[in-house]
């Protein structure tokens, strides 16, 4: 299954939730799809969504999903991460009106540099990350990328420090 977030933000991410349509009707994505889609416009048609889960609902979603495709909120990310799992993250695009600045662009930038994500910047990449997404993780695990919790808190605290350091 693949688990699809956009996080609790104001600003709907209807560009995420059309791509996995447009990836499922196309016959690139061939899972079983979930999405909670939070303030979102658009509603999807080949897939089952909600606009909303608790916590312990996305714990259990994220625990579930083969795949996590998630908006590049720092919390979505690092839930996904201290449970295993590698999320595909679409970052948010000031320039389209689904943030008021970048910064999601920036932490997926940083978050794929040091290899603790899958990335993708357009909606042809996140479809190519979906369906290579084994291939993805078959090479940060050859790379042995994939952090520890002990090198994500490390990770974690250098990043932090570089942006409060910015300020």
């Amino acid at each position: 299954m693949i688990f699809i977030t956009v996080g609790t933000e104001k600003f709907p991410f209807d560009r995420l939730l059309k791509a996995i349509d447009a990836g499922i009707e196309s016959g690139r994505i061939n899972h079983d799809v979930f999405a909670q889609c939070g303030t979102s416009e658009y509603a999807p048609i080949n897939y089952a969504h909600t606009d909303f889960l608790s916590f312990d609902e996305m714990l259990v979603k994220i625990q579930q999903a083969d795949i996590v495709v998630s908006h590049s909120g720092v919390g979505s990310t690092l839930l996904c991460l201290s449970l295993g799992k590698i999320p595909v993250l679409f970052p948010r695009s000031a320039q389209r009106g689904e943030h008021l600045d970048d910064h999601q662009l920036e932490f997926t930038r940083q978050m794929e540099k040091h290899g603790m994500v899958i990335a993708a910047y357009s909606e042809q990449e996140l479809l190519s990350a979906i369906s290579g997404f084994a291939a993805n993780i078959s090479v940060l695990q050859e790379r042995k990328m994939i952090p520890g919790k002990d090198a994500l808190l490390t990770f974690l605290g250098k990043t932090l420090k570089g942006y409060a350091q910015t300020d």
